[in-house]
């Protein structure tokens, strides 16, 4: 009977560490998939807010009508150079925020 015991013992302490191993690698997934929801979800908040407030998706319209459209997006592409400097540096904060926890 006692040995009964300690094998029903061991079973459950390997399915503890099996368990242990599935969340954290859960965890891994998630926090890799977790970044293109965080862009759809703001693509989704702009989309409600124009919904919301037509007035600024006329506004946006008329902007881009009106001929401002070629300064804006040359002050975007200068926004996007310096996005792409800026990823290496996020993505190096990230990894060390996600060390240090």
């Amino acid at each position: 009977m006692n040995k009964r015991f300690e094998d029903i013992a061991r079973r459950k302490q390997a399915l503890i560490e099996k368990a242990a191993v599935e969340r954290a690698e859960l965890a891994a997934a998630y926090h890799r998939m977790r970044s293109p929801f965080d862009l759809g979800r703001a693509f989704v908040g702009i989309g409600r807010a124009l919904k919301a407030y037509p007035i600024i998706a006329a506004a946006i319209s008329s902007i881009l009508v009106s001929g401002y459209a070629g300064k804006l997006l040359r002050g975007a592409g200068e926004m996007f150079k310096l996005w792409r400097l800026a990823l290496p540096i996020r993505t190096w904060w990230s990894k060390r925020r996600r060390v240090s926890s």
